[in-house]
């Protein structure tokens, strides 16, 4: 877990030193937050998109993923998936709960009196007004001089005429000072200021309004199109917002051994914003050799947030719950910050040292994990230079299976920490879909070291678009962690507490080729899942389209992915322990298989509110 800190510590340094504001709190994800390109493609305005399948798509599966980023932040150590805790649930509250049909009524009744100060009953101005415009005129003039005079020292030669030059000035101060006096006596400055004062009032109070009636139409022409998902309110503009489709925005990193050390030393050292349970786990990793990965800074911009009415004089918030105090980020407050940045890794390798043997990455009884990341069974190597390395599972569909949700529970230590929590940052949701509830999430926290901290986005049922379907999230009951010491775990590759039997399997070669030329396909992700028995295998091909893996005997599905490819789904059966080969065959197509890993989030701590 030290080098995945390492790597988060990182990329926290250079975030802070190239753009961060005063209210930047940047937060450790410890759990595992993988995104593919297509669910973060949907969030966009549909305006932003191009094609009406996607726009269609958008409308009812991008819920599920905008709860998760706009989940606002309830501890200052971590920040991780909180659906309970959303921010246009909280903003839609604050919107219906404060003053604005009192304030409405207010401004109503200034609109219909007319100041009697300043005008009379035909509109025209009166005599105080017309007093008042006559000596700030006189005023404005006599300042005018003063400026006008001062100009001219710079061409004065003599000392007379300097000393004529000062004369003229104490007499031209002195006749501003009178102008300023009549202004004040006979203009009824006074008078005049304080009423003007007053409607300037009114329309700072009628521009209040304007911005929080703005957002609550927002959020009721929502509601008035039958079906929640249909809102805007799930739009999110990401910048760079072509992150998805190219390399814009993203930058390699590679860290070696020394600098991952150093770099937990300081995150250990500094203790910003990362829980000591986190820090606590200490693992041998010396078999890593370094981390290689592309990293983005991707920001959230909402069209529909807007804080600047909640900073007004005028915003009245009398609910027992405060909004914010400016500091403390807890569940005692309402909306202490809000989501604000991502940071997103892609193209992860771990090299590995030299000595690890395929044998040793294979084993069918262990799992391998990067921090919460899970990585594939398969020992890659680097031909340019030799190098050993690992990558990262990237399926999504592999990582919300029950079988690997099973695998990483039995990877957990007998002693493990006596932790269920929703404030602490080893966030693990069991994923549960019931039929009677659209939306369920249970929030069962578990802070066991490899298996704890690692686990599944919660899947959300398409809801049906004639029917409006907000979420009912099950309340969260926080309990706080015990922690008696720091944790040894053995190494990266973690042993299953209950081996996994397998007492025959047969040697599965799978050859992947391209449908129309019969070229083999590079790096194409195999996922293998048993469909009677618990194992589960993350592969790639060979530069021949080709890859053999021990499969024991059973039923398997298979799910072939590749950019520009279509996905191909099957079943095979390993019948004995002889040899097999399976072909398949891929239908070109352009789709994009991208997965990014969510390892840390900034969030904006919001200024306390009310104001007042």
């Amino acid at each position: 877990m030290k080098y995945f800190v390492a790597v988060y510590q990182k990329l926290r340094n250079i975030y802070m030193s190239q753009s961060s504001m005063e209210n930047d709190l940047p937060m450790i994800c410890p759990s595992l937050r993988v995104y593919e390109n297509e669910e973060l493609e949907l969030l966009k305005p549909q305006s932003l998109l191009n094609d009406d399948q996607k726009k269609a798509l958008s409308i009812i599966k991008k819920q599920n993923v905008a709860y998760e980023l706009n989940s606002v932040p309830i501890s200052l150590n971590f920040w991780d998936l909180n659906p309970n805790n959303a921010l246009f649930d909280i903003y839609r509250d604050i919107l219906e709960k404060n003053s604005l049909k009192s304030l409405e009524e207010n401004l109503d009744k200034v609109v219909a009196s007319q100041s009697t100060v300043l005008f009379d009953a035909k509109g025209a101005d009166t005599k105080e007004l017309k007093a008042y415009k006559k000596y700030q005129i006189a005023h404005d003039n006599a300042v005018n001089n003063i400026a006008t005079h001062l100009e001219l020292f710079d061409a004065l030669d003599t000392d007379d005429e300097k000393n004529n030059w000062n004369d003229r000035l104490i007499t031209l101060n002195n006749l501003k000072a009178l102008a300023f006096s009549e202004w004040k006596v006979k203009g009824n400055k006074d008078i005049i200021e304080k009423e003007l004062a007053r409607i300037n009032k009114n329309s700072d109070a009628d521009l209040y309004l304007a911005m929080a009636q703005n957002a609550k139409n927002t959020f009721e022409a929502a509601e008035k199109t039958d079906v929640i998902s249909n809102s805007s309110i799930h739009d999110i503009n990401f910048i760079p917002y072509d992150f998805m489709e190219n390399e814009s925005g993203w930058n390699n990193m590679r860290m070696e051994k020394s600098e991952l050390e150093s770099l937990h030393t300081e995150a250990k050292g500094s203790n910003e914003n990362l829980p000591a349970e986190i820090l606590s786990i200490d693992y041998d990793e010396s078999v890593i050799l370094a981390v290689e990965f592309d990293y983005s800074f991707v920001h959230l911009k909402r069209n529909w947030f807007n804080k600047n009415f909640m900073l007004s004089q005028l915003f009245e918030w009398n609910e027992p719950k405060k909004i914010s105090d400016g500091q403390t980020i807890s569940t005692d407050f309402k909306l202490p910050a809000i989501t604000k940045t991502m940071m997103l890794v892609k193209n992860l390798k771990i090299i590995l040292d030299p000595s690890i043997t395929n044998d040793t990455v294979n084993n069918p009884n262990q799992l391998i994990y990067f921090g919460p990341l899970i990585m594939k069974q398969q020992l890659f190597v680097n031909k340019t230079n030799n190098q050993k390395f690992l990558k990262a599972v990237t399926n999504v569909r592999t990582i919300k299976s029950d079988q690997l949700n099973s695998l990483t529970k039995k990877t957990a230590p007998i002693e493990s920490i006596k932790a269920d929590f929703a404030e602490k940052p080893a966030a693990q949701p069991t994923v549960e879909t019931p039929k009677a509830n659209p939306v369920v999430f249970n929030h069962k926290m578990n802070m066991n070291v490899m298996g704890g901290i690692r686990n599944l986005r919660p899947v959300m049922p398409t809801p049906h678009v004639a029917t409006p379907v907000r979420p009912q999230p099950t309340p969260i009951k926080p309990v706080t962690p015990v922690v008696t010491g720091p944790i040894k775990i053995p190494g990266i590759f973690v042993p299953i507490r209950v081996p996994v039997q397998t007492p025959t399997a047969a040697n599965v070669q799978f050859k992947v080729f391209d449908k129309i030329n019969n070229d083999p396909v590079y790096k194409c992700s195999i996922s293998i899942k048993g469909t009677n028995n618990s194992r589960i295998f993350e592969i790639e091909t060979n530069e021949i389209g080709m890859i053999s893996q021990m499969v024991p005997v059973g039923e398997y599905s298979i799910e072939l992915r590749v950019d520009d490819y279509a996905v191909l789904n099957q079943n095979f059966s390993v019948v004995n322990t002889n040899p097999l080969n399976l072909e398949y065959k891929l239908q070109r197509e352009e789709v994009k298989f991208k997965s990014f890993f969510l390892i840390g989030m900034i969030c904006e701590r919001m200024p306390k509110i009310p104001v007042n």
